[in-house]
């Protein structure tokens, strides 16, 4: 009950933190998951925020998107309003 309570609160806080970064900054959040070797609950509860940021935003960020969430693999960049893979 507490984990579930916890999850849900850090949740807001990911969320809040997000929703008032610029793009640019969003895109630097995705960039450091990129390669995390990590995969605790924190982590997924952190990139479902910033999926979710992302889905609100007038982006195309369907590069990173797949239906379990979003693709870690590989770093992007930000380039008329659409994720594309950085060099």
């Amino acid at each position: 009950m507490y984990v579930e309570l916890f999850m849900k609160e850090q949740q807001g806080k990911f969320q809040s933190q997000f929703k008032n970064l610029p793009n640019e900054k969003l895109v630097e959040c995705f960039n450091k998951q990129v390669r995390c070797l990590s995969g605790n609950t924190i982590r997924k509860v952190y990139l479902s925020a910033l999926k979710n940021e992302l889905l609100n935003r007038d982006l195309d960020c369907s590069i990173v998107l797949n239906k379990c969430g979003l693709r870690v693999q590989q770093k992007v960049k930000l380039e008329n309003k659409k994720l594309v893979y950085a060099d």
